[in-house]
Order: structure tokens, then sequence, then C-alpha cells
């Protein structure tokens, strides 16, 4: 074991220490805030600070966006959107608010637009782009220039290349000179690609061998020449025209039909002699000429005539005398023909009434009526002139054996004019409208001592002159339902008034004008009556439509014979003639208590119109059958002035309108005469009406 050694110690004395004396400092406490500062705008601060607005930012964006989804045809389309757009799987995350978008696909056309995007839901949006155009590439078999129509249109080409075609299904033609045409049904896809079309041409020319007699002809086709006879050539598919020439020999044309691939031998054509030219001249010109009967046409012309035969030839012209000549010409012999036409003369003898008028002939004066006149014997014009008169015109062609007479009768301007109207005619209704030119003077009324008489029957004298047409039979039912087509006349105890034939009834004068009114429209003529909310409120005197008849034209038609007015529709006596018309007879005793016991008209109520015998002025019906509304206005005269009115047409006030004439249902004297006046307003099954119109 080891011992330790002891290390002596020794006794020192403490040594004076020259070192300087710790001395007390000031003392500073530490700031704690400053270094607070330090921290927060350190560089890891201001990154964590930035992370979190971020952070807020995005979440804001993310709450307040919505998805904009593209459908898109193709489905691989390229979507580009302006702005700040998130991608988000097959749409983008954007903020409310409008976008321009722009859609690309390879082999598409681009679309751009704008879409808006709302605040609320999401957008959603169907695009299908359009193909880029497809290209056709043409390549035949053999090689050779094409044209190339599509849909039967020729389109531009470089060799065979088509640009821009519409994708879509499509006919192809391929035309090249000499070969058939080629067709395929084909479809374009479009997207910028080359659709290749091989075409396999088959030639369109056949053989065909050509002879003729004499040989060494000219053949050509479609102004071509082709060669000379005998010939061997290639004709292209088709109805093909050839022809065959050969000096002083007739030119023939050979029709042929050629078949691709079919060859033909045609017959040998035979070359006869040329024909020779007449020129032919004529005076005077314009003649007409024919050729062994035959019309070539007017001179001066070019004749070709067969040669080495004799030719008949005649020349003709109006007013001159024929000429006939003979000629043969050699083949291919020039000729000029010059031929005078005589002149012939026929006598023509013009009268007219009054005598002594202008004639002219041809526009040309010639002198006075009653005196003949030497004409060439063609077509001439001959108008006879007297002042105050209307032209006479006509034509004539005069003949040299024997004199002709001409008689103009002529007429002054208003006879004239007279002539160009009409004397009846059919109205669209049906009826028949007959012209009638009263001039006379005549006293409406009867006296107080004619038996029957009643007190409106004042006498007036009247004046009727103004021309016009009245119905010649009252309106039917068949007519009048043309207007009204529900209308009915109704019955009488089982006894029909309602047949298309007999006169229409229970009709209301109202109803009587506004007909007139339609059936103006109908002709095309401007209506009378003037109208309110389909009331009648007045009329026009000027107008020339249809109308009722006044009472003055009623008067003058039923009672005007000659100078004298008749009393009764027959006469002047009775008893009542046989067949004189339709009144309350023994056959109406079971529908009327009064009726003539010995008069027969074989009708119970109303007759088929003209079923009677007219009157001198051609109108039926005027007495019996039906009694008839008249345009007046109904009043009494006082019968103190021998004023005469003329062409009255009633006064402007009134309650009530004129009736005029007899019907079925009278028998009495005083009915009979055709004085008899009534008036009403309200219909009845014994009051009808006829037409009228002014002719102005």
């Amino acid at each position: 074991m080891a011992v330790k050694e002891a290390i002596p110690v020794r006794d020192e004395k403490p040594t004076v220490d020259d070192s300087p004396l710790i001395e007390p400092i000031g003392f500073t406490p530490v700031q704690i805030s400053s270094t607070r500062v330090r921290l927060f705008f350190s560089k890891r601060a201001m990154i964590v600070v930035a992370c979190l607005l971020l952070s807020l930012l995005a979440l804001i964006y993310l709450v307040a966006a919505r998805s904009l989804i593209f459908e898109t045809v193709p489905k691989n389309a390229n979507v580009s959107i302006e702005g700040f757009a998130l991608p988000l799987g097959d749409g983008h995350l954007v903020l409310p608010g409008s976008y321009n978008y722009t859609i690309s696909a390879e082999g598409y056309l681009p679309e751009t637009g704008e879409v808006e995007v709302a605040s609320e839901g999401h957008s959603r949006h169907s695009v299908t782009l359009d193909k880029l155009p497809g290209h056709l590439q043409v390549e035949t078999d053999p090689p050779v220039p094409v044209k190339v129509l599509i849909n039967g249109n020729e389109v531009p080409n470089k060799n065979g290349l088509v640009e821009n075609i519409r994708p879509g299904s499509l006919r192809v033609t391929v035309l090249s000179d000499r070969y058939l045409p080629f067709t395929r049904e084909i479809k374009i896809e479009g997207l910028d690609n080359i659709h290749r079309l091989e075409a396999k041409l088959r030639p369109g020319w056949a053989n065909i061998r050509i002879g003729s007699n004499p040989p060494g002809a000219t053949v050509t086709a479609d102004g071509k020449v082709l060669g000379t006879t005998p010939l061997n050539t290639e004709l292209v598919q088709g109805d093909r025209v050839i022809s065959i020439s050969l000096p002083d020999h007739k030119t023939v044309d050979v029709p042929i039909a050629v078949t691709a691939g079919v060859d033909q031998t045609l017959p040998t054509v035979n070359l006869g002699p040329a024909d020779g030219l007449l020129r032919v001249v004529t005076t005077p010109e314009g003649a007409g000429v024919t050729v062994d009967g035959e019309f070539r046409g007017h001179a001066p012309l070019e004749l070709e005539l067969a040669s080495g035969q004799t030719h008949r030839l005649r020349f003709f012209k109006d007013g001159y005398a024929s000429v006939e000549h003979t000629i043969d010409l050699s083949a291919g012999m020039e000729r000029d023909l010059n031929i005078n036409l005589n002149a012939v003369y026929g006598r023509v003898f013009v009268t007219s009434v009054p005598s002594d008028a202008e004639v002219y002939i041809d526009g040309q004066y010639a002198g006075r009526s009653g005196q003949a006149f030497n004409l060439p014997t063609k077509s001439h014009s001959i108008e006879v002139r007297k002042n105050g008169y209307q032209a006479f015109d006509t034509r004539v062609i005069p003949s040299d054996k024997l004199e002709q007479t001409v008689r103009a009768v002529l007429l002054t301007k208003e006879q004239a004019r007279w002539q160009q109207v009409p004397s009846s005619y059919r109205h669209a209704a049906g009826g028949t409208m007959k012209l009638m030119r009263p001039n006379a003077v005549f006293t409406m009324g009867s006296s107080r001592r004619e038996q029957g008489r009643r007190a409106n029957e004042v006498m007036r004298q009247v004046s009727l002159n103004r021309p016009f047409y009245i119905g010649a039979t009252e309106v039917t039912n068949g007519e009048f339902r043309r207007f009204k087509r529900m209308h009915t006349s109704r019955h009488v105890n089982g006894v029909s008034l309602d047949n298309d034939n007999l006169p229409v009834v229970n009709v209301s004068w109202a109803d009587a004008a506004l007909f007139c009114n339609w059936l103006s429209e109908r002709d095309g003529l401007n209506p009378v009556y003037l109208t309110e909310r389909g009331k009648i409120v007045g009329f026009d005197s000027a107008a020339d439509g249809y109308r009722l008849p006044t009472e003055a034209e009623w008067a003058w038609l039923a009672r005007y014979d000659k100078g004298t007015m008749r009393k009764f529709p027959w006469g002047n006596e009775l008893p009542i003639g046989a067949n004189s018309g339709n009144y309350a007879d023994s056959h109406a005793a079971k529908l009327i208590p009064a009726v003539l016991r010995t008069y027969s008209d074989r009708y119970a109520a109303t007759a088929p119109v003209a079923s009677y015998s007219p009157n001198p002025l051609g109108i039926y019906d005027l007495g019996g059958n039906v009694s008839e509304w008249i345009h007046d206005l109904y009043t009494i005269g006082t019968g103190l002035t021998s004023r005469v009115e003329e062409n009255p047409i009633g006064p402007q006030d009134g309650d009530y309108h004129v009736i005029r004439g007899s019907s079925w249902r009278h028998s009495g004297l005083t009915e009979l005469r055709l004085s008899y006046r009534d008036y009403g307003e309200a219909p009845r099954n014994d009051i009808g009406f006829r037409v009228a119109r002014w002719i102005n």
C-alpha cells in the first residue's frame, strides 16, 4: 500500500495586492417593451402574417366564388377565360361578374363569347364548335384535266384539289373531255382533313366510219372539220349532227346517236347536185312568192331552187294582178329576177245619212259622200265624218268585177253614247235589269170622281226624263238569300211563300235598301243608301248603285201606255182579263175572306215571278203577286199646285215609305187600280220589292 508523501506547509506572510479597488457603478433595468417590438417585425413574424392574410383571402374567395362549367363539343376542347379563374375539375371557380371566354380545338373553328356569372348558383354553358371545312382531292385514271361538280354545281379546283368544303354528304361528279362522267356519293368529314377520291374514267367516244358518193367530201361536226370521205373518226357520245359537203353538190346533214364504245359505219351518203340561187325583186316591194304552190315569203328574197328541173313561180299582192313565171337553174347557178305587178282597181260607192259627209280613205281626205271611188283591190279603211256626229268607219276590199256600196248612218254623239249602253243585263244576284229612257210628262194620282179612289191619291204633274234601269221582275227568295242566307219568307196556312222562284216577302223597307247596297258592292257600283251602324240614315242621289224605284218611276212604268195612263194592269175596264196577274182569286179562298170568285190565276198565294205576260214596257207583275216597297218617304200632297215636278225622289222627312201595287191578297176595286197607294215600314207577307238604278 502506497503511502502518501506529506507535503510540507510553509508559513508565509500575506502580501499586499496592488490591483485597483472595486467600486460600485449605476444600475439600469432591462427595457422589456423594446424587445417585443423587435420580435413582431421580425422576418418570421411577417411570413406568418402574410400566410394568415392569404388564407383569409382564399377563404373569402372560396366562399364567394361560383363554379363556371363549359360543356363542349368536342369534349377535349381548350377553354380559356379572361380574368382570374381557378381551374377546378371540369370547370373553373370565378367570382360573380362578366367574363370573356375562348374555346378552341384542333380541327374546329374557335368560338369566343361573353358569359355572365350570377352571385347565386353555378353556371353551366354548352358550346358546340363548328368543324373546319374539309378538302377533296380528285385523282383520275388516266390522269387528265377535269371539272369537278358538287351537287350539280361546278367548283374551282387546282389539279383536282377542291378546298374548303363544308362537312356533310354530297354528290361529286367528275367531267373530262372525251370521257364519260364519273359520279360518287361521298361524305366530307371536315376538320381540315383531305378526302381522296379515285375516279376511274371510261372513254366516252366511239369510232365512226363515214363514206359519200362521190367521195372526197368534207366532214364537219360542231363547226370542226374532221376530214374528207372516206373517213374513220372518233366522235364523243351524244346526239351529233355531221355535215358532208362537196363543191357543186348539196350539203347533207346526217344526225347520229353516238354511244361510247359502240363503233358504227354509216350508210354511204349520196350527194346530189347543188341548188341554184334565184334573187327575186318585185315592183312594188312586198309581193308574196310561191314556188310550185308552196309559199316562200315576200320579195325581195333569195330562193334556193333544185337544179335540173323547171319551177313554177307566182307573185301576188293586194291591189295588183298576180304574175306567174317559170324557171330552171343548173347546179350552183345564181340568177336575178325582176317582176313588175300591175295595179287592179274596183269601184266603191259611199253614201251617208245625213248626206254630204266627208270621206277619208286610208286616213286621207278623198271627197264627199254620194260618189264612187276607184280604189286598188286591197283592204282599205273608209271613214265618214260630219260635224256634230260620231264618225263611221269600216274596211272594204274593192273588186274589179262589181261595184260595192258603203252606206254610213251617222249617229249624234248622244245616240252613239247610248248605243254603248246595254238595253238589258243580269246583276250579280241573277236578276235581269232593263233600260228605260223616259221622256214623258204625266199625271200621278187619280181624279176625285174615280170610283175606288183614296184620299192619298192626290193628282200631281210629273216630268220624268232621267234614264234608269229597272228590275224586270221582283226580287226572288233565291236572289235575296245570296244576301241573307238564312232568310225565310215563311208560309200562309201551309201554303209556302219560300220557294226560290217566288218573290221575297216578309222583308222590311230597310232590309230591301240594305240588299240594294250589297248588290251595288257586288257589281262594283257606288251604294245609294247611306248607313251608320247598319241603319239607313239617308241616300246619295248622284250614286250609280242599286236602289228601290221612285214612286214617279213606278207609276210611269205601270201606267204609261203610248201617251195614256192605264187604270188597271190589264187596261181600263173591268172585268179582269184572263191570265192578267196574280190576285186574290178562287184558289185563295181558304186563305182570305174576300176573293174574285170568277177569276183563276192558278196560285193560292204568291206565284213564280214572270208567270204572266209583261206590260208594254216588258216589266212583270207591276199589278198583283206582291205589293212593292218604293224609295220615297210617304206623304200626301195638297193637289193645289200646277207646278210640274221633274224626276221627283220624294220628301226628305217622314216616318213611313210608300208601297205601290196590288198583291195576291187583293180583290177590291180600290187595290186593283194602279193609282192605289199604301205605306208602311214593317215586313208583311204580301210586300216585296224590285231594284232600280240611275244612269249618270
